[in-house]
């Protein structure tokens, strides 16, 4: 682990500690009403950084901040989804599609691939 991961969790932690699990957050995620289950919900991926668990999962979030919009202590949680991308980056262990995109970014200048 770098020093860059390790800072990250712990901005991560002090972002997501403060959490009181109230719920206000699910109730606008389009990822949780598409997917059904409490693990994708803003809520569930605060449960699991505050674990010290940092997963794949926070990739299944469409950073589009209405859980923060709803959050009555308005918690900056993308701010601690992003930060956790990263540290999966770092740890080579982020999603394929991902890699894909910035491959495509890198080679045509969009995230598609498609040529001019």
């Amino acid at each position: 682990m770098t020093i860059e991961s390790d800072n990250a969790k712990e901005e991560i932690k002090e972002i997501v500690e403060k959490c009181f699990k109230c719920g206000f957050c699910k109730a606008l995620c389009p990822v949780l009403k598409v997917l059904r289950t409490e693990q994708y919900s803003a809520r569930g991926k605060a449960i699991l950084l505050d674990n010290n668990y940092v997963d794949k999962i926070v990739y299944d979030c469409t950073l589009c901040k209405a859980c923060e919009k709803m959050c009555p202590l308005d918690l900056k949680l993308c701010d601690a989804f992003i930060k956790a991308r990263k540290i999966l980056v770092e740890q080579k262990k982020e999603v394929s599609e991902n890699k894909e995109m910035i491959e495509n970014l890198g080679k045509t200048g969009n995230i598609f691939g498609e040529e001019d």
